[in-house]
């Protein structure tokens, strides 16, 4: 009977966490007070589960992702300052939908070059959390231009976020922690990694162009609403095209090659500086140094505020883990009668979930995956990568809240695209790539 009431603590712990979070309340008060609950109900001393889990929890997520945060969020600021990430979008935008004859066509050229520069970034090696707020002035600019209803925005920007995390040989997190617990690849289980890709390419977009022209048949347009929105000026110098690559390609070649997330990041950060810092704007009152010194102090408060955003609510889930409820649940999951492959979408989605953290989520379930399946390290890898980009974009995580509040966007209008694209579309590719390797384990 105290199993069941642990495991009913654990589920109504976690829906206050959603609803709560989706009423506008802030998760750094939310995810505590459900730590709290949880340890009450399941009788842990209250002392105990905040020194103990919650705080080991909380600073063991920050010290074993500092470094990959800093670099790749730095790097992000850099390219945003800089505006080689509006360049980018701009020059795709001028060379696929200059010509489109009519607004839909510009709409969906305008949603896969938003798909495509949003994959690029994040595959380029700027993390999935800092890219959100890198890409929001380009994918903003990108709606204007192509008068997308400013709802769809941040749909946009995670359609291509997501699928640029799912991709084998992805220079982020969630590529990265399967490769240092399986002592896999950074493209292990290639080939359905690509098809989930193919799975995401098609869904997403052609869900978000559907989406967009009914909008627009309904007389909807872009308007930027209480969002501060600046078009891109032609008479400012900005990153040549390919310069504005260079970082970028840099990091995916040097990540596949020495297998090291933290040296890759490195070296695109100091290029991104080398290259793109010249193109930083000078003004009477502000030079080029001083800018890149207040780009670099908004790029560290950025790393304090998704790094502790993220942790709170893994503090939240390592109390979640303390409690016997939740290894009833582990062992419930891993006793289902399904084929394995599957069992691992299920397994790494549920716990993405609870924890509010792919990195977290995958360091916990992998190593018991791996030790309980019949099932190939690399198999697991690309399974588990995949399938951990589908619950990490729920209502309460602190990425969504951001990204609402900066498009000034309530979580009715603007959340059901990211969940379409995010939870949806990333469950079919999951779904996707674990049936293939039940078909054919060679893929493996």
């Amino acid at each position: 009977m105290s199993t069941t009431i642990g495991i009913l603590s654990i589920i109504v712990a976690f829906a206050a966490l959603i609803v709560l979070t989706y009423k506008g309340m802030s998760v750094m008060y939310v995810a505590p007070v459900c730590a709290l609950f949880v340890a009450i109900v399941n009788r842990i001393p209250i002392l105990d589960a905040i020194a103990g889990p919650f705080l080991g929890g909380t600073t063991g997520f920050i010290s074993g992702l500092l470094p990959i945060f800093l670099l790749s969020i730095l790097m992000g600021r850099v390219y945003v300052e800089s505006g080689a990430a509006v360049n980018i979008a701009r020059t795709l935008m001028r060379v696929f939908a200059g010509k489109a004859k009519s607004q839909k066509t510009k709409q969906t050229i305008a949603v896969y070059i938003c798909i495509a520069v949003s994959w690029a970034m994040c595959f380029g090696g700027i993390d999935t959390f800092c890219a959100l707020f890198t890409l929001f002035p380009v994918m903003l600019t990108i709606c204007a231009e192509a008068n997308i209803p400013r709802k769809y925005l941040i749909g946009l920007i995670t359609c291509g976020v997501s699928t640029a995390a799912l991709t084998p040989g992805a220079p982020l997190v969630t590529n990265y922690t399967p490769m240092n617990i399986l002592g896999t690849s950074s493209a292990a289980g290639l080939i359905p990694g690509l098809a989930a890709v193919l799975v995401m390419l098609l869904g997403g977009g052609i869900y978000l162009s559907r989406s967009i022209h009914r909008a627009s048949a309904r007389g909807e347009v872009f308007e930027p609403g209480n969002v501060p929105f600046t078009p891109p000026s032609d008479d400012r110098k900005y990153p040549p095209f390919l310069v504005a690559l260079l970082p970028l390609i840099a990091v995916v070649i040097l990540f596949n090659v020495v297998n090291n997330l933290i040296v890759a990041l490195a070296l695109g950060f100091v290029l991104s500086l080398v290259l793109l810092v010249p193109f930083f704007e000078k003004t009477e009152d502000c030079s080029r140094g001083k800018k890149l010194i207040n780009t670099l102090n908004e790029g560290g408060r950025s790393t304090a505020e998704s790094l502790f955003m993220g942790a709170i609510v893994v503090g939240f889930a390592s109390v979640v883990q303390a409690t016997p409820a939740y290894e009833v649940m582990v062992n419930g999951l891993l006793g289902l009668r399904i084929p394995a492959p599957l069992l691992v979408v299920i397994a790494v989605a549920i716990l993405v979930g609870l924890t509010g953290s792919p990195p977290a989520g995958l360091a916990i379930v992998v190593p018991v995956l791996a030790a309980n399946l019949n099932l190939a390290p690399e198999a697991i890898h690309r399974i588990a990568t995949t399938a951990a980009t589908t619950f990490d974009t729920l209502p309460f995580q602190g990425a969504i809240l951001i990204m609402l509040s900066m498009a000034d966007l309530k979580h009715k209008d603007g959340y059901p695209p990211v969940m379409m694209c995010t939870v949806v579309w990333t469950l079919a590719a999951s779904v996707v790539a674990a049936i293939l390797f039940a078909i054919f384990p060679g893929l493996a």
